[in-house]
């Protein structure tokens, strides 16, 4: 279980940065192939066919944004030394989760469920009938996505204070002011993005 939510005690610097910006990279292809997408830090949505590089882009910007942020504020608090090679590699690592987030985008039922609340609630394109599997693969869907992103925060999370060797309440309170200001800043950019994707 330590390996599964804190692996960074054995893998670090250069190797946790290649392995790390690998299966960001995987990530963003399937999600580009799956229809899904990150509009922030945390967030795992269904998405239109949008060009490959707004995937590729929208990944790597929630990773380093997040990076950038908990690196200045490891420099400002941290009692040791930080390497930044740790920070940037740690934290594209603990974004592995959402590789299988992105997996998620292949089932059929989710495109469904999607086209359905569209359909219901905004008067947006055809009826869709739901079956009963559809609706428990829908919520079995949804259920393994949240998993997956409080999944992803632990790993930040350790990650950071592994990092930037800072713990307890120090290593919470300057987790959560990364966290915040980055989910306000990648909401942002993700705007930005989706302005020139759809004109």
């Amino acid at each position: 279980m330590n390996k599964f939510f804190n692996p960074f005690r054995y893998i670090a610097g250069v190797k946790s940065l290649l392995a790390g910006i690998l299966i960001l990279l995987l990530t963003a292809i399937t999600g580009y192939y799956s229809h899904t997408h990150f509009p922030d830090l945390i967030s795992i949505k269904l998405s239109p066919a949008f060009p490959l590089w707004y995937f590729v882009v929208q990944v790597f910007t929630n990773w380093l944004v997040i990076s950038i942020v908990l690196y200045g504020l490891a420099l400002i608090f941290s009692p040791s030394s930080v390497r930044m090679v740790d920070i940037f590699g740690t934290q594209a690592l603990a974004r592995a989760p959402y590789f299988l987030a992105a997996v998620t985008g292949f089932f059929s039922a989710m495109h469904k469920f999607s086209h359905y609340i569209l359909y219901t609630r905004f008067h947006q394109g055809e009826p869709i009938d739901l079956t009963s599997t559809d609706v428990v693969l829908v919520v079995f869907l949804m259920i393994l996505s949240l998993f997956l992103s409080i999944w992803t925060i632990i790993l930040m999370y350790n990650a950071f204070w592994v990092s930037a060797n800072v713990k307890g309440g120090k290593a919470i309170t300057l987790f959560i002011t990364a966290f915040i200001i980055s989910m306000v800043a990648t909401l942002f950019l993700s705007r930005y993005y989706l302005s020139l994707v759809t004109g």
